[in-house]
C-alpha cells in the first residue's frame, strides 16, 4: 500500500476541544464492549473523529500509552467505514484487550451497539 492510499489520523480526525468531549459525554450514547467504554454522538464536523480518555487508574504510563496507540490504530484502519460520528473511547483496567485485532473488533462492536439504526461496519481484515 502506498503512502497516498494509506488512511491518516490527522488533527481533523481527533477530538481535541474540551467542549467536544463534554458534548459527547452529555448528549452521546454509551456502550461497553470487552474492556472498552465508548461514547458516540453525531459529528458536527461531517467526519468520524476519535477522542481518548485514559486515567491513571488504567495503569502506569506504559500501559496507558499502549492502549491509546492501539485505539488510534484501530480507529485509523476503520475510519472510512464509519458514519460521521464523534467517538470517545475509555479503556477499562484489567479487561482491555492487548491485540490490535481484538481492539478493532471491540471498537466496531461498541459503535454498532450504540448505532442500531446503522448497519455494523465490516471488519477491515
Amino acid at each position: 500500500m502506498t503512502n497516498a492510499a494509506r488512511p491518516r489520523f490527522g488533527r481533523d480526525r481527533r477530538l481535541l476541544a474540551k467542549r467536544d468531549f463534554e458534548r459527547v459525554f452529555q448528549a452521546g450514547r454509551r456502550a461497553f464492549v470487552r474492556g472498552l467504554v465508548v461514547y458516540v454522538d453525531d459529528s458536527p464536523a461531517g467526519r468520524a473523529r476519535l477522542g481518548l480518555v485514559t486515567s491513571r487508574r488504567f495503569g502506569n504510563a506504559v500501559h496507558r500509552n499502549r492502549a491509546r496507540r492501539l485505539l488510534r490504530e484501530a480507529f485509523r484502519l476503520c475510519q472510512h467505514q464509519l458514519a460521521p460520528l464523534d467517538v470517545v473511547a475509555v479503556p477499562q483496567h484489567g479487561s482491555f484487550p492487548d491485540h490490535l485485532a481484538e481492539v478493532g473488533r471491540a471498537l466496531l462492536d461498541a459503535i454498532a451497539r450504540v448505532r442500531p439504526d446503522r448497519r455494523r461496519p465490516r471488519n477491515p481484515s
